[in-house]
């Protein structure tokens, strides 16, 4: 395996990475609360996961990915009360949340990016969770008021560091206030609940403290441990999580299990903007992946591959704010699709056999570069330049094809499937034929008339040198 490098978000420098166990890595990316659609931003951060997990599969480890899904909190729970008013509370959580969690992985999907190896729900696990606040009660990091437990973070600050993932300021903390909501702003650095009273109309389940549901942060650290141990070594999320939910994961994983340091390396994508603002609805710029393929693009076709979207993302470095505007989202799948034409244009070459001896070595100065940038904090505006400049070298056809599809096994793009070659039905054939008899006779009104209608029975036609290509869309 060579040197990987990655970001700490706890050092606040890059670290090499060094496995727990050899050979293997143990990955935990916070995943979506199940009470609406993801948004693009969200999706960034999965693709962000995505990518990290490649990288070290494409270093020759074997990885175990987990990531969660929080299908009880203050927001699922509103809304399943919103949605199904007639169902009892336990009834319409479950109903609202699966719904969302199937919309959830179907977009990932489009995204290509494979389920993970583990993906436990906070509904069940509950025992793990109560296990876990009774030893932060037992060792006096927690204590109980009203039915609910908090998390005393004076009692945690006297034997750990509280706030050193999220570099706080913890002379403004006020000693005893307690935060019930799950989510709280930064200068809110006050206990917090581990486990929340049941409320009238809301789901509940017995504990020693009387019925109630967990709290937010709780969760995370109870499913984290349950799938990886402790301590494990990677944890991913958005930059937005670092306070307080990481923080407070830390705190409760370290505390309740005297584990000065739960997780080795945590990683943190930066968030995403739209034209230069924070996504909100109130803007009117929160967009989902529904939204990218349904509207209306600058050249006038409908919607994008949500490929191109990912490509997007992998053109800006996970730790930099990323700009989202249309017209980036429009030059992404310009140049994905020029990127898949490359590839398409390989093709003869998909089932050839690389030849043996030293020419296959003609492409090592690329896949060297490729994996440097790749092991350099997950660089992949720099690998994306590694692969164009394979492509556009004079390396023989069939080694440049095998080179650039095991690029792929870490950009994600599917390319294998833009090479493969398809049948175009008769009829699509011979309106090509017309359209190109059209062009020659300079009969453009025609020619784009019969270029629409292709497209409109789900086929592109592209012009080249050597006269046009048809493909599927």
């Amino acid at each position: 395996m060579d040197k990987i490098k990655l970001y700490n978000s706890l050092s606040r420098g890059k670290e090499e990475f060094i496995p727990i166990k050899a050979g293997e890595a143990g990955i935990y990316t916070c995943g979506p609360t199940v009470y609406d659609f993801a948004h693009i931003g969200n999706l960034r951060a999965y693709i962000f996961a995505d990518t990290l997990v490649r990288v070290l599969k494409f270093n020759g480890l074997k990885a175990k990915w987990v990531m969660n899904i929080t299908d009880v909190d203050d927001k699922t729970i509103a809304g399943s009360k919103k949605k199904f008013p007639d169902l009892g509370p336990m009834e319409a959580l479950k109903r609202y949340t699966e719904m969302y969690e199937k919309y959830f992985w179907e977009d990932l999907e489009r995204l290509n990016i494979p389920r993970p190896d583990r993906t436990p729900r906070a509904t069940e696990t509950i025992p793990e969770m109560l296990e876990l606040v009774g030893a932060l009660i037992e060792k006096s990091f927690a204590y109980e008021k009203d039915g609910s437990v908090y998390f005393n973070i004076k009692k945690y600050a006297e034997k750990y560091s509280y706030g050193q993932l999220a570099d706080l300021d913890l002379s403004r903390m006020k000693s005893g206030v307690r935060v019930s909501a799950d989510e709280y702003e930064k200068e809110d650095v006050n206990d917090f609940a581990l486990w929340k009273a049941a409320k009238e109309g809301e789901p509940a389940w017995d504990s020693p403290w009387g019925r109630g549901r967990p709290g937010w942060h709780i969760e995370c650290s109870a499913m984290s441990e349950k799938e990886l141990g402790l301590p494990f070594d990677i944890h991913t999320g958005g930059v937005d999580l670092k306070f307080p939910h990481h923080e407070d994961e830390l705190a409760q994983s370290a505390a309740g299990r005297d584990c000065q340091k739960p997780v080795n390396y945590w990683m943190h994508n930066e968030h995403l903007l739209v034209d230069n603002k924070k996504m909100s609805k109130s803007l009117g710029n929160f967009y989902t992946l529904r939204d990218l393929e349904e509207k209306a693009m600058p050249d006038g076709r409908q919607g994008v591959n949500p490929l191109a979207f990912r490509f997007l993302c992998l053109q800006t470095h996970y730790r930099s704010k990323m700009n989202f505007t249309w017209e980036s989202l429009e030059a992404a799948k310009k140049g994905l699709n020029h990127l898949r034409n490359q590839v398409r244009a390989l093709t003869p070459h998909l089932e050839a056999e690389l030849p043996s001896g030293s020419s296959a070595s003609k492409c090592r100065e690329f896949e060297e570069k490729f994996l440097a940038a790749a092991n350099d904090d997950l660089n992949m505006p720099r690998a994306l330049a590694a692969a164009q400049e394979l492509l556009k070298s004079g390396i023989p056809s069939e080694e440049k094809l095998a080179t650039i599809l095991h690029f792929d096994e870490v950009l994600g793009l599917n390319l294998a499937e833009a090479g493969k070659q398809e049948e175009i039905p008769e009829e699509i054939k011979a309106l090509a034929e017309k359209r190109e008899a059209a062009r020659q006779a300079k009969n453009w009104a025609e020619s784009d008339a019969l270029r629409e209608k292709i497209r409109s029975l789900g086929y592109e036609i592209e012009d080249t040198d050597k006269g046009y290509s048809l493909r599927k869309k």
